[in-house]
């Protein structure tokens, strides 16, 4: 399972989804197109922590480059206009993007990707939040 972090803004940010992949565990954490600070001072950070933890960490400019480079069965972008899913084992095997910022992807990043909402999850809940929700269903 890959969960990527789109369009993170702030630095502790990142530094929290990372360490809330890393500490329940069952997915390689991604950052797309980190903006300002985030990506001046929260990337080469989270690289830091993922190394002395030897872990995994991906940094990506486009959404279409984690279909590229890794070919997930399916990918999924978090948003409060998709369709209503179920939270599901079968959900949980597929790439999911949670919006990072205040920024979301155009429709044209979002080609072939799929639009849910998760019943149950309210829509205001943050990111990292979400993350550690979808991370302890996955166990």
């Amino acid at each position: 399972m890959y969960i990527a972090l789109y369009g993170p803004t702030s630095v502790q940010r990142i530094i929290d989804f990372l360490k809330t992949v890393y500490a329940l565990g069952g997915a390689t954490p991604v950052i797309i197109k980190p903006v300002g600070a985030a990506a001046q001072i929260g990337v080469p950070e989270a690289h830091k922590i993922a190394y002395k933890l030897g872990k995994p960490l991906i940094v990506l400019p486009e959404i279409t480059d984690l279909k590229e480079l890794f070919k997930p069965p399916k990918i999924y972008y978090i948003a409060n206009h998709g369709k209503e899913v179920e939270l599901s084992k079968e959900l949980l095997e597929a790439a999911i993007i949670i919006r990072g910022g205040e920024q979301e992807p155009s429709k044209k990043k979002l080609a072939n990707v799929e639009l849910i909402k998760i019943k149950d999850i309210p829509a205001e809940i943050s990111p990292i939040a979400l993350t550690g929700i979808l991370l302890y269903m996955r166990k």
